[in-house]
């Protein structure tokens, strides 16, 4: 497919290679079937568990619940629609690894984003939340002690000092200590991991189908569909969805689900304004142009030439909107309107580790979620700024 680095003779027909053409048709046709086939299993499986009602996860916190479904066609949509297509062009992928490893730092933060996507998925499926044990509540860190006063009953570390003023000392059992009920930190934080997964992964499918069609429908026709649309952006952007979740758990009642759904279907107005733009310069292209006289139908150019030369923008575009959902999603839970106890968010950790007599000499309750969650969102803004050079086409040799 042509770019806007490509020569005048590359845009000749007789330059292209028809063999690579077919050979990517058939592809395509094979990964949609696939995933079809992938979907169908999905809808026999949600189907089985909603009659028989048979948990199907080892250890889920949310007992096969809408947003599990969700979550699990998000994966199978980002499995087949990124990670195919980046293995199977290994050329492109490489040339855009080069380029993306030259910033180090957001080579580190990917890595991170990896481990975070692995723990992420084991917490919701497997690993569920940790286990209430009163009798270690409040235990310190490693490597650090709280006076043995302030702890419920038994020190899960060593105990030192005279009777009178004894410390006890954090252990490698909870190595990032334990809140009120002895529940590990460690193993909250990971929990996090899962909701914070949900928030970014199911959110951004719901966003970039409807981002994609409005900013491509309103670049390529133009005219009063461009106005219409764009003018309902406008609409849409003055009015938060974070309100609009706040309106709506009133209503329907208060859920991780509704969050999602509700950020979903209202925070992909900046991306469709995006991807519009680049769409505009697209169509003034002279490989968009020839496909036109040469009576190519609108939906054959959008699928076969704007669409593969819009992608980097929607996927720079998207992932640079993750962190302002998770930073949402834990604002959300911190003022107390997710409503289930059962979903452990950052958001919920710090407020609970605030609202207790004991702190500041607790204070792991709140720094251990707290600098996981901007490690999070700081990670998701320096991958997304790098993508954004990456992907950029102006900037490919």
């Amino acid at each position: 497919m042509a770019t806007e680095t490509d020569s005048p003779a590359d845009l000749r027909s007789d330059a292209i290679d028809w063999s690579e053409v077919d050979d990517g048709r058939l592809a395509a046709s094979r990964r949609t079937q696939a995933f079809v086939a992938a979907l169908c299993v999905l809808v026999a499986l949600f189907v089985y568990d909603t009659v028989t009602g048979y948990d199907l996860w080892i250890g889920a916190w949310y007992t096969s619940s809408r947003i599990d479904w969700l979550y699990l066609v998000s994966l199978v949509v980002f499995a087949f629609y990124v990670v195919v297509p980046l293995a199977r062009n290994r050329e492109r992928t490489v040339q855009y690894w080069r380029r993306f490893r030259t910033n180090r730092l957001a080579v580190l933060c990917l890595l991170y984003l990896v481990v975070f996507f692995g723990l992420g998925t084991a917490s919701l499926l497997v690993l569920g939340r940790p286990e209430i044990n009163i009798q270690y509540s409040y235990q310190p860190p490693l490597f650090f002690t709280i006076e043995a006063g302030t702890i419920a009953q038994n020190c899960a570390g060593q105990v030192t000092g005279p009777p009178i003023e004894q410390y006890c000392h954090g252990s490698l059992r909870f190595p990032l200590g334990t809140n009120l009920s002895g529940q590990s930190m460690l193993g909250l934080a990971l929990a996090g991991m899962g909701v914070a997964l949900v928030v970014a992964l199911v959110t951004s499918m719901i966003m970039v189908p409807i981002a994609t069609v409005v900013g491509v429908t309103a670049g390529y026709s133009g005219g009063w569909v461009d106005d219409a649309l764009m003018r309902y952006v406008d609409i849409q952007q003055t009015v938060p969805a974070f309100l609009i979740y706040i309106l709506l758990s009133l209503v329907y009642g208060a859920s991780l689900f509704l969050i999602v759904l509700t950020f979903g279907l209202l925070s992909w107005g900046g991306v469709a304004r995006l991807v519009r733009s680049e769409v505009k310069k697209r169509r003034e292209e002279l490989y968009i142009t020839a496909a036109e006289s040469a009576g190519a139908s609108r939906l054959r150019i959008v699928r076969k030439h704007i669409l593969p030369n819009v992608s980097n923008t929607v996927v720079t575009a998207t992932t640079r909107q993750i962190p302002f959902l998770i930073l949402a999603e834990a604002a959300i839970a911190f003022i107390g309107k997710i409503g289930d106890e059962n979903v452990p968010s950052w958001g919920e950790a710090i407020a609970l580790g605030f609202d207790v007599s004991r702190f500041p000499k607790t204070w792991w309750l709140v720094a251990v979620p707290a600098v996981f969650l901007v490690v999070t969102v700081f990670s998701f803004s320096v991958v997304g700024d790098a993508l954004r050079d990456t992907l950029d086409p102006r900037g490919e040799a």
